[in-house]
Order: C-alpha cells, then sequence, then structure tokens
C-alpha cells in the first residue's frame, strides 16, 4: 500500500506517519516544502521517502503522482491558522485552494494516465459552519465561513466534492474541529497554553497565563485520534463523502486551563490579552460525529486529560532541551 502524506513534517501530518508506521505494510512518501527542516519526522526517516515540492504547484504534482502512483492520498499541507489568514487571505487562498486543486488534478491525471486513482482524503475544517445555532452542528448545515481561512477550506470542500461526481474520484471530505497533541504550533490554544506552563515551572514566567476569550465553548480531539479517523474513512470507503471529526463534547477554554493546572500541579492568574481575541469569533462551536461512528465505527480513545498532559509533558521536554 503506497500513501502520499502532504504537509507530512507537520503537526497533524507527522502523526499520520507515526500512525502508518506502525502498522506496517504501508510505503510512506511525504511531500515537504523545500527547506524543511523536518523536525517533526526526525525518528521517522528511515521509513519515510520525502519529496521536496510546493503543495499548490499543479505540475510539480502530477509528476510526483505519476513517479510513486500512490494508492491512498492524505492531503494535509495548507495554512490552518485564522489570524494569519486575515494577514494574509491572499497566501492562505492560494496555498489552501490551490494546493487542494493540484492533488486533485494530479490524481485526475493518473486516472487518465494509469486507469488507477487514489483514494484521497481532502482536509476541510468544522470552521466552515460559522455561526450554527444547533447543539451539535451535522454535515448537512449550511457552511458559513466567517473568516478567510475558513473561506478557503469551504471553497476547497465544495470543489473536492465537485471533483468526486464531476470526474469519479474518490474524494472524503473531513472536517475536523479543534485537535490537540504534541507537537503542535504554539500558535493554536492548546499548545499555547501548554508551552506558558511548561515555561512557568522552568521558572522562566510568572504563574500567569495569557489567554484571549476563555469563555468560548469547542470541541476537542486528540490529534492521533484524529488520524487515526482519516484512516479508518479509507480502509471503510463509507458510502458518504463528508465526515466531520470531533468529540461532540463542550469545553470551554477556561477548563483547558483548569486541565492543564491538574498537569502541571499548579495554579495559576488567567489574564486576560485583548490581543489574543479574534476579530470574529464563534461562542459554541461543537460537532456531531454520529455519521463518523456509524460508517466506519471510530470512536475517539484519548482522554482530553491524557491529550493535556501529554502537551504539557511534550513542552516540559522541549524546554529543558533548549539552551
Amino acid at each position: 500500500m503506497r500513501v502520499l502524506i502532504t504537509g507530512i513534517d507537520g503537526f497533524v501530518g507527522s502523526h499520520a506517519a507515526e500512525f502508518l508506521s506502525s502498522l506496517g505494510g504501508v510505503e510512506i512518501h511525504g511531500l515537504v516544502f523545500p527547506g524543511s527542516d523536518g523536525k517533526n519526522i526526525a525518528s521517522l526517516r528511515s521509513h519515510i521517502a520525502l519529496h521536496a515540492g510546493d503543495v499548490s504547484d499543479v505540475s510539480t504534482l502530477r509528476a510526483l503522482f505519476l513517479a510513486i502512483k500512490p494508492e491512498r492520498v492524505i492531503h494535509l499541507a495548507g495554512q490552518a491558522f485564522v489570524p494569519t489568514s486575515f494577514r494574509d487571505p491572499i497566501a492562505t487562498y492560494r496555498i489552501n485552494i490551490m494546493g487542494g486543486l493540484s492533488v486533485l488534478e494530479a490524481a485526475r491525471g493518473l486516472s487518465e494516465e494509469t486507469g488507477n486513482a487514489p483514494d484521497i482524503i481532502l482536509v476541510s475544517t468544522g470552521e466552515v459552519y460559522g455561526p450554527a445555532s444547533l447543539p451539535l452542528v451535522a454535515e448537512d448545515a449550511p457552511l458559513e465561513p466567517q473568516n478567510p481561512y475558513a473561506a478557503s477550506k469551504a471553497s476547497i470542500d465544495l470543489i473536492g466534492q465537485d471533483y468526486g461526481r464531476s470526474f469519479g474520484l474518490s474524494v472524503k471530505i473531513v472536517r475536523p474541529f479543534n485537535h490537540a497533541g504534541p507537537r503542535q504550533n504554539p500558535v493554536f490554544v492548546c499548545s499555547d497554553f501548554g508551552r506558558q506552563f511548561a515555561m512557568i515551572e522552568a521558572g522562566k514566567k510568572k504563574a500567569v497565563i495569557d489567554a484571549g476569550n476563555i469563555d468560548v465553548f469547542r470541541d476537542f480531539t486528540d490529534v492521533r485520534d484524529v488520524v487515526r479517523a482519516y484512516w479508518a474513512i479509507l480502509e471503510r470507503r463509507p458510502a458518504h463523502s463528508v465526515f466531520n471529526v470531533c468529540s461532540s463534547r463542550a469545553v470551554s477554554i477556561g477548563d483547558i486551563i483548569h486541565e492543564f493546572e491538574v498537569a502541571a500541579g499548579f495554579r495559576v492568574e488567567i489574564r486576560r490579552d485583548e490581543l489574543r481575541r479574534r476579530k470574529t469569533d464563534v461562542a459554541r462551536r461543537i460537532g456531531n460525529n454520529a455519521r463518523l461512528r456509524s460508517e466506519t465505527g471510530w470512536e475517539p480513545g484519548i482522554p482530553l486529560r491524557q491529550t493535556i498532559s501529554d502537551v504539557f509533558n511534550w513542552w516540559r521536554n522541549e524546554l529543558s532541551a533548549s539552551p
């Protein structure tokens, strides 16, 4: 089984590579941006064939697909931070829309050349639903993106569905809600808090956590459960083409801070930082994972407390290893 992971050196990509390497019988190929240090996948380098290139370059992707003939593709490369999308919407649209289009076109080209096209996981986001008012947002809710990042993902989400209908490609759209775990960039909330708590423990920061809006509720899933969900969809080949990937549990950002207090063993003061608030924010976004569970048998397996503890310990190790 040949599998190509775009953005394999990123947060989710590195966990996907770890998961696939544990299965055995999987030939793992990864696309990385030229110049990547590959830190997140350093321990896996002997198990992965790496290919450098810009995911938004259609010709690069076509050549790569023809060379390795992947049977499955997990497309993870992209720009995923909402504030960055406000600062640079053009770059966000380019990499998220053109990156996805390049993957789809490369798969279409491979199908025309060889008669075989890969099964594709195309990653959208739970952000596409915007201010949905339902207690649990299901896949048939309208798409109402509230920021450039979400709009870019809604666009490639719909394009991916169309490629399935118009060109007969096997494309599954996944809409992950918030996910967390070791190796995540500290621009994201759980990793940010983990880093701050580790700095406090190391004596590099006062016992004060800088936070934005701690009263919003989100749906957090461990990244290792997220990549299991992607693989379950590829394995089961379910009937539907769009799937929420989420825990269906509501957790406030304030609750996340408390869980870090439990993991670290000390209490902190919370300092509200208005610069950390989003220009547009949704008070509550919780996904309905019933379709994913019923059609693949997937269940989230890692409790939030373990995720938070693993994030804290990862940052603790990172700080102790730095000069």
